[in-house]
């Protein structure tokens, strides 16, 4: 029993008494600063590291699902090529390869091996193990053709020789006479286009090398790499202010465009047009006709219906049309990513798409990176370094 009347004992303590009006402001503060919290939007993550080169400089990159794949500087006119592992199990190498480092290096993987070329050759590499798959025969230069191999030279004789190999084995599919300075590969894998040092252009079968169709340019001093594309059914020949289209396989003029793009230099599809990049911006033209549809001039990029400008704005682009669906603003684009600088500490990483941020990239620049499955590989003071940004499925 409590006696009422009697004083609590020294150092009890006595019991605290809330004013009913104070207590239902502190409730309310407390239930709108949950809300708050619970409305506010996740922090961007910070990607994590799954390898670096360590800061060697880094000549040529290439990013698989598996493995980095990096060339580097080495003693003499040597180069080393080294495989870094992404996943559990995947390739962990490096090799010593004579190569030209004055020439563009480019590094390719088709199935199972791996390609290393510049201006001149190429050379086939197990991509598990860095070991030479297969050599070239001795009469001929190898170029990486697609998913096929390239053989040009000449035989005992001196006269001119040419061959298509598969990329895997090595194994050579056919010879015969010609000469080649450069070949593209269409995309269904059935016609060869060669160009000669005269100016020739020749159509072959890529199954058994027969010559389908032979046609000499204007313009001797025109490069396979630049001034001509395949698209398609359709071969696109550049000129000054020109762009030429023919069929494939006969090279039978489908249509001159002349005046419509000044300077072209590059072309791809873009919806059921194509697309064509000039000095003067981004032309769209029938492939049919040869009718410019539309055209951006400020757009001089185009890739997967997005198009960036001279000062870096990037735009969704309806490829029928040529109208602006989304304006993206400035940045890079890399796998469905779009990459933005994020002050001085790094890159910010958003969903093409949808505009939604997934995170960070400490310490790297959003210029010339590559994705590759769950990850992305960009330039680091100099080296090449990998991040995770997607999970893995």
């Amino acid at each position: 029993m409590i006696d009422l009347d009697t004083a609590p004992p020294p150092g009890a303590e006595r019991p605290l008494r809330v004013p009913w009006r104070k207590l239902r402001i502190a409730v309310v503060a407390v239930a709108l600063s949950l809300l708050g919290a619970a409305a506010a939007p996740p922090r961007p993550r910070v990607f994590p590291e799954v390898t670096n080169t360590g800061g060697r400089g880094v000549v040529a990159v290439l990013l698989t699902p598996e493995a980095l794949y990096t060339v580097h500087h080495s003693v003499d006119e040597e180069v080393e090529l080294v495989a870094r592992p992404l996943v559990p199990g995947g390739p962990s190498w490096s090799v010593q390869l004579s190569l030209n480092t004055m020439n563009d290096l480019l590094l390719t993987r088709s199935g199972s091996v791996l390609t290393i070329s510049d201006e001149v050759s190429s050379t086939v590499l197990d991509a598990g193990t860095g070991r030479e798959r297969w050599s070239a025969p001795s009469w001929a230069s190898p170029r990486v053709v697609g998913n096929r191999v390239l053989l040009a030279g000449s035989d005992d004789a001196g006269s001119g020789r040419l061959g298509l190999a598969d990329v895997e084995t090595g194994r050579i599919l056919w010879t015969r006479p010609g000469d080649a300075s450069d070949a593209l590969l269409d995309a269904t894998g059935r016609y060869l286009l060669t160009l000669d040092g005269g100016g020739n252009v020749q159509v072959r079968s890529a199954l058994d090398g027969r010559p389908l169709a032979r046609r000499r340019l204007d313009d001797e001093s025109i490069d396979l790499r630049t001034s001509i594309r395949l698209v398609g059914d359709r071969v696109y020949v550049f000129g000054t202010a020109t762009v030429t289209a023919f069929h494939l396989p006969g090279l039978i003029p489908a249509w001159p465009a002349p005046g419509s793009v000044l300077m072209p230099s590059d072309a791809t599809t873009c919806g059921d047009l194509v697309c064509v990049v000039g000095r003067r911006g981004l032309s769209a033209l029938d492939p049919v006709t040869g009718t410019t549809r539309w055209s951006s001039p400020d757009r001089m990029f185009y890739a997967g219906a997005v198009a960036r400008a001279l000062d870096g704005r990037n735009v969704l682009l309806d490829p029928a049309t040529g109208r602006v669906v989304r304006r993206l603003g400035r940045g890079m684009v890399a796998g469905g990513l779009m990459l933005r600088q994020d002050g001085d500490a790094g890159t910010q990483v958003t969903d093409l798409r949808t505009g939604q941020v997934y995170g960070s990239l400490p310490g790297v620049l959003p210029f010339g990176c590559v994705a590759a499955g769950e990850y992305l590989a960009c330039s680091r003071h100099g080296g090449t370094v990998v991040f995770r940004v997607r999970e893995a499925s």
